[in-house]
């Protein structure tokens, strides 16, 4: 495929997406002109060029032509210099031109050294014809416990595509896109809502009110998904505290509890630095802060429980599409004096306070409860959602006087 490649790029990998987006400030003010934000396994591969013209990466072309490779070296020439790229599952070590005088071949030499280690049974060492010979001996003579394959593709046969195109610096991350998408069909669908409610004939309204369940029906069970739009506020500054790391979070009734553990801090000094609506309790080399959401606001009121039904089936495709990490598991269903319930177990292995908060729209019909919820932190945070939804039984009223 001729086309330009980015090789000597300012690169940079991370698992959050929040790291590639301050990645990119930094780019920017450095006068870079263009970028590319590839997924490979885990890990966000960002590249940035002064190159406005267009051109692909060279890095994550080679990792997805050879995709079964754990641990691998790519070595070819290209415009006069020798190509190397070399990755370690979805951790890019190097990638690198170098000129084919001494002092380029013994740069490159010197990189292959430190490559050299007892077992590489899952290690494959890739050589084009076009690399020169005294690389390649090399290569047979210290890297002879690597699988070595040759030939294979040249640079200008390599199979590029889409994702691996640069774009310029003033577009939006794909996150970023994701985002305005979301912002924008939830701004069309609430003017959608608020137009039918406007224009609804009054018949369907005197219809609504004669389906109320006329008895009153006790509590369900869970919290409104309005406390996701609080995370972000609550874990404010819990990243950064001194001597002490938060581990995990869950949700108690209407209570969290996040556990926090001492790498050099004490008790006294944690205290200070959360805030006073945590109740903290210190126990040895760890702590617990409880924080407990007050009842009022997430009371059903007494009128009654309105049979508003949610359509399943589009509840799904609007969460797919709207959060392509999000993993839904629908469990078995369950069944009390009062309420059937279906239960869904909402997983994303990678996120942030803020994407739980938006997700926080797709929750927010009034016979959606949170009933569970597990956080534990990391380089990026890992949420599980327990989401009932209730729908009232009838209930009889047969033999009351």
């Amino acid at each position: 495929m001729a086309c330009a490649w980015v090789i000597n790029g300012w690169r940079l990998h991370e698992r959050s997406p929040r790291e590639i987006t301050k990645a990119l400030e930094i780019a920017r003010e450095r006068g870079l002109r263009s970028y590319n934000i590839s997924r490979v396994g885990r890990q966000y591969w960002l590249v940035c060029s002064r190159n406005q013209a267009l051109a692909y990466d060279l890095a994550t072309t080679v990792r997805r032509n050879y995709p079964k490779i754990q641990h691998g070296i790519y070595l070819a020439t290209w415009r006069e210099q020798v190509i190397a790229v070399v990755w370690r599952n979805d951790v890019l070590q190097h990638c690198l031109a170098c000129d084919t005088d001494a002092e380029g071949l013994a740069h490159l030499k010197l990189l292959l050294g430190r490559l050299t280690r007892k077992s590489r049974r899952h290690s494959a060492l890739l050589i084009a014809n076009s690399v020169p010979a005294e690389i390649s001996d090399y290569c047979a003579e210290h890297l002879a416990q690597w699988q070595q394959r040759m030939p294979v593709a040249e640079v200008t046969e390599l199979v590029a595509d889409k994702r691996a195109k640069l774009r310029d610096m003033t577009q939006p991350t794909p996150w970023q896109q994701r985002q305005r998408l979301f912002t924008l069909v939830f701004a069309v669908l609430l003017i959608m809502a608020l137009g039918g409610w406007y224009w609804w004939p009054q018949t369907a309204k005197t219809e609504q009110l004669t389906t109320r369940v006329q008895q009153a029906l006790p509590d369900p069970l869970g919290v409104t998904a309005l406390i996701l739009q609080q995370l972000p506020q609550l874990f404010d500054g819990m990243d950064h505290l001194a001597g002490w790391q938060w581990r995990s979070a869950s949700l108690q009734g209407q209570q969290l509890e996040v556990v926090l553990k001492a790498t050099y801090g004490r008790p006294e000094e944690l205290a200070l630095q959360l805030d006073p609506t945590w109740q903290l309790v210190p126990q040895r080399q760890q702590a617990t802060a409880r924080y407990q959401w007050p009842t009022e606001p997430y009371k059903r009121q007494q009128g009654g429980f309105t049979i508003n039904a949610l359509e399943i089936t589009s509840w799904h495709q609007q969460l797919e599409r709207l959060f392509p990490n999000l993993t839904v598991r629908q469990e078995r269903s369950r069944e009390s004096n009062f309420y059937q319930q279906q239960v869904f177990t909402l997983n994303l292995l990678d996120t942030e306070f803020a994407e739980l908060a938006r997700l926080a729209h797709l929750l927010a019909h009034p016979h959606l409860r949170i009933v569970k919820m597990n956080l534990q932190a990391g380089r990026s945070l890992r949420s599980e959602l327990e989401v009932h939804l209730y729908q009232p039984r009838p209930i009889s009223t047969e033999g009351a006087s």
